[in-house]
């Protein structure tokens, strides 16, 4: 028996969702106008820079919480580009890594750059101690909601 989802837990639902599609709106005209990618492509490039060593496309995927297939064809695109390069795994025969080349990490800086620039002038600054409340709060969700926690979907 499903119950009434309460009326604080709708409201931080659909904020969550209407912020973070404000903010993929703004990121992808942000990164298509300073960098010449699109935002996908830039999360991809910050998953794959922030992780030391490299990464196999699922494990792209599952940080990201996309497709393998949706991070291959990224991928693809960035090697085309020359900002990832792709190596056979060290770990296993079957499974290729994927690691930034400097063009890529220099893109992923510019990037970080240009978002921190422009949160810091549009967004209101925000008390700190909201900020890691929110932090907390979006962190024990994620935690409980993941596949991995057993949540049912």
């Amino acid at each position: 028996m499903n119950k009434p989802m309460p009326d604080d837990l709708a409201t931080l639902w659909y904020l969550t969702r209407r912020v973070a599609g404000l903010m993929d709106r703004a990121s992808e005209a942000l990164f298509q106008q300073e960098l010449g990618i699109s935002l996908a492509q830039f999360l991809v490039l910050s998953v794959i820079d922030a992780h030391p060593g490299p990464l196999n496309q699922q494990q792209v995927a599952d940080r990201l919480g996309l497709t393998k297939g949706t991070v291959s064809r990224q991928i693809d695109h960035a090697v085309s580009a020359g900002l990832v390069a792709v190596r056979p795994s060290p770990h296993s025969r079957r499974e290729n890594a994927v690691l930034l080349t400097p063009a890529g990490t220099d893109l992923v800086r510019r990037g970080d750059t240009a978002l921190h620039r422009d949160r810091t002038a549009f967004l209101p600054r925000l008390d700190p101690d909201d900020m890691h409340a929110a932090i907390r709060v979006l962190s024990a969700m994620n935690d409980a909601l993941s596949p991995a926690h057993g949540a049912h979907r």
